[in-house]
């Protein structure tokens, strides 16, 4: 603008755009007004042609002027343009966040932008004149050139990666993009910090295969559904439980749901996506081989921003669980029948004791009146059969006192096979498959006959048309594994009895009702329905556990379970028996129960026997404190008060070391019987009895010495004294 008149500078730097337009078109007036005067002074004076010269100089003059102002003006815009857009490309280059370098073809800097120093930790004046290859990392050092050569070769924009080494040792990883200029001889980079995008992708790397990791280890099957009700995403757990992979059933339809379930299905999907959590839905579902599965779930919509995106399920398989779940309810059931039944069982054999007590006597008063003597013979037939009616009940409840021994199963089957053959039929064929190293077992060998027998008459009368029972035996060892398969299993070893028929077989409908007592498919006056109850509770109460299956058409299986005997399982020793007589001692009786007491005692007395009574243990102690003198104490083991009989035993042993015993129950809860079985050196006389067998017991009782009386003080260590 140097070649500017002075007018011209002034009137720009004084006028507006406005301004300066009209003082153009003033000047312009002005000199044409000139070359007017000049053209009329010219006519005045007859020189025509120097008026024409004149003005046309004057108009040139003009034209000249306004064209060299208009192209004057367009550069000085094209200037301040350029200068503006260096003025933007500095702000760009001094305030941008990603790192800007320029570069010769051999990587030196030439150029560093600012934001070198919050990336980088470097300031621009530390990095220009310095090559790359000092910022570099090494192991990209041959990448980084290469995709320079690339960019000088091709002219193109060249996208990359690269770390660069920090000042303080860190490493930024950047991600360049790049450009070659032939102009000017230089690379031009932008690069883009990655370090927390990196960061924060591996973080969500990590996250999501640890939530794979998760899904994929977890027992609970993790199903995603589409809201078209399509499959996401599909568990390996799942593929365990339904057997469907993941790669047959995602983004197909969800093939879970039984026929006539769409309702149900539609409803909880219904309620997830209106926003509520399911938890512990207990339905049925499907697997790929059809056969239904029992499985409780928890349910939660997934959301995105605010709308419902997908359908979460947490699938357990609680078939197993749901069959534990009824087995222990029928044992408990079973549990609280069994309570029940022996109850009234034990005040039973009360009333049955004085019955078959006395009957006796009774028939020898009137055995010279043939008419009473057989009154009194049907009399004691009857307590008979209420006396194995309640031995059933007993049996049934585990309350019946058992004589557990080492017993040879093999041997004792054979005698039980021997009983069978006249009871069950020609028409039934006997089918044995006994193991000659059948581990022996800790059981009573009487009750265990008459369980097969309840058992094989069972199969015999399923079997009306005839058919096959089998008897087989085998060793099996259970180990922690295994007994989760029942709730009322332990782990050890054991001797199986299986007794087999071809009957028609157990509908499931009854199958838990079998072992009730009474219960029986059975006509009227055909069945009592106690024999398959009191082989459970004779199988339970020694230890033991039994099994049945069952099909219809396919015939049924019981199998008995009795833990395997060892040295140190012996508990019982053998009662010797003693000839039926009476005496003359003096016989301590101790119950509770008026009628049962008043019965004993006719017994005794008809025996010859003195006596003397107390109606509950205190009483007899008081009169051992007094020192009563007898020579045998017999006392029930169930009796009202905190003393029952055998903790009487020890309390009395301890005032009397060498008294004699003789216990009578026809019930288990005591400590004298010990689930059920005798202990060593206890003598027991189970109701209701006999008097040819309260005879036979009282002289054993008497007859033993001080060292095969049971020893109650050694036990007594952790017994306080009442």
């Amino acid at each position: 603008m140097t070649d500017q008149p002075p007018v011209a500078t002034m009137a720009r730097s004084f006028l507006s755009p406005r301004g300066r337009r009209l003082l153009r078109w003033l000047i312009l007036a002005l000199a044409a007004a000139v070359a007017a005067f000049v053209a009329f002074f010219a006519y005045e004076r007859a020189d025509l042609l120097g008026a024409l010269a004149a003005g046309l100089g004057l108009a040139l003059i003009g034209c000249v002027y306004l064209l060299s102002n208009d192209g004057m003006r367009r550069r000085l815009s094209a200037r301040k343009e350029h200068q503006n857009e260096i003025t933007q490309l500095r702000y760009l280059f001094e305030s941008s966040l990603d790192l800007i370098l320029v570069t010769d073809r051999r990587g030196t800097f030439t150029r560093v932008s600012p934001s070198a120093a919050p990336i980088l930790g470097y300031s621009p004046d530390e990095m220009v004149g310095r090559n790359g290859v000092g910022f570099v990392h090494p192991d990209d050092l041959d990448s980084t050139r290469e995709e320079m050569r690339m960019a000088r070769r091709g002219h193109d924009v060249r996208n990359f990666e690269t770390r660069y080494l920090r000042k303080d040792g860190g490493i930024v990883t950047l991600n360049w993009m790049g450009v070659w200029s032939d102009e000017i001889d230089r690379h031009f980079f932008i690069g883009r910090d990655m370090t927390a995008q990196k960061k924060l992708a591996a973080a969500e790397r990590n996250a999501k295969e640890a939530l794979t990791a998760i899904i994929n280890t977890s027992p609970v099957a993790i199903i995603c559904l589409n809201l078209d009700r399509t499959v996401l995403l599909w568990s390996r757990a799942a593929e365990e439980i339904f057997g469907y992979t993941s790669a047959e059933i995602v983004g197909k339809p969800y093939p879970l749901v039984p026929p006539g379930g769409d309702a149900e299905f539609d409803a909880l999907v219904s309620r997830a996506t209106a926003g509520e959590v399911l938890r512990d839905i207990r339905v049925k579902r499907l697997r790929k081989d059809r056969t239904p599965v029992e499985v409780s779930f928890e349910g939660a919509a997934i959301m995105d921003n605010g709308k419902v995106k997908a359908l979460a399920y947490a699938l357990t398989d609680i078939t197993e669980r749901n069959k534990m779940e009824q087995q222990l309810r029928q044992s408990q059931k079973l549990d609280a029948i069994g309570q029940l039944t022996g109850g009234i069982a034990h005040d039973f054999n009360n009333m049955l004791s004085v019955i078959t007590g006395t009957i006796d006597i009774l028939a020898a008063g009137v055995a010279d009146r043939p008419d009473l003597a057989s009154i009194a013979r049907l009399i004691g037939e009857a307590a008979e059969r209420g006396s194995a009616l309640t031995g059933h009940l007993l049996a049934f409840a585990r309350k019946q006192p058992l004589q557990p021994q080492i017993t040879e199963i093999r041997r004792v089957l054979m005698e039980a096979i021997a009983l069978l053959r006249p009871t069950l039929g020609e028409h039934i064929e006997i089918d044995w498959r006994l193991r000659e190293d059948a581990w022996p077992a800790m059981v009573d060998p009487a009750q265990l006959v008459t369980a097969i027998l309840n058992l094989a008459v069972n199969a015999r009368d399923a079997m009306s048309d005839g058919g096959k029972l089998t008897i087989e035996t085998s060793n099996v060892q259970f180990d922690d594994g295994d007994v989760g398969a029942g709730v009322d299993v332990t782990a050890g070893s054991y001797v199986m009895i299986a007794v087999s028929d071809t009957g028609p077989g157990i509908p499931d409908t009854i199958k838990d009702k079998i072992f009730e007592p009474f219960f029986t498919t059975k006509g009227v006056g055909k069945g009592t329905g106690l024999g398959l109850s009191m082989v459970y509770g004779f199988v339970k109460q020694s230890g033991g556990h039994i099994r049945l299956y069952s099909e219809v058409g396919q015939g049924t299986t019981f199998k008995i379970y009795l833990p395997r005997a060892d040295a140190a399982s012996a508990t019982g020793e053998t009662q010797a028996e003693a000839a039926p007589g009476g005496g003359s001692e003096c016989i301590l009786v101790v119950e509770d129960d008026p009628t049962v007491r008043s019965s004993v005692l006719v017994q005794l007395a008809n025996l010859g026997y003195a006596t003397i009574t107390a109606g509950n243990a205190q009483e007899a102690l008081d009169l051992i404190d007094r020192g009563t003198p007898f020579d045998l104490m017999f006392t029930d083991m169930v009796m009202p008060g905190p003393l029952n009989g055998r903790r009487l035993a020890e309390e009395a042993r301890l005032r009397r070391p060498d008294i004699k015993v003789l216990f009578t129950s026809g019930y288990t809860e005591d400590a004298s019987i010990r689930h059920g079985r005798i202990e060593a050196g206890v003598l027991l006389l189970v109701k209701p009895y006999r008097k040819n067998d309260l005879a036979r017991m009282i002289r054993l009782a008497l007859s033993r010495d001080e060292a095969e009386q049971p020893q109650y003080a050694e036990r007594r260590t952790a017994t306080p004294r009442l």
